[in-house]
């Protein structure tokens, strides 16, 4: 596994806990399965082009792969909310 690997699909996770965790429960909701599956496939297919990426150029590919989760942190994603909001009203601070 490449060193932007390990970062870009930490980034899905991310994305795919906000969905299906922080933003319901930050709402008032609970926990639900009903989130956008498209997270999933778009993270194995950005993990596949910096894997290769990363061949030509380590250091870009490293740092495209940094670049992408902090915007996925900090960003609001669709409906859901940035991931930071959200995880800090989850956890009452916000």
């Amino acid at each position: 596994m490449g060193a932007s690997t390990g970062i870009i699909l930490t980034a899905g996770a991310i994305t795919l806990a906000n969905e299906a965790v922080f933003a319901p429960i930050a709402s008032g909701g609970k926990i639900t399965d009903k989130f956008n599956w498209r997270i999933v496939p778009a993270t194995a297919g950005a993990a596949l082009v910096l894997a290769g990426l990363e061949h030509i150029s380590p250091q870009f590919a490293v740092g495209v792969a940094w670049i992408a989760l902090i915007t996925v942190l900090f960003t609001n994603l669709g409906k859901a909310g940035a991931p930071a909001a959200n995880a800090a009203k989850a956890l009452g601070y916000g």
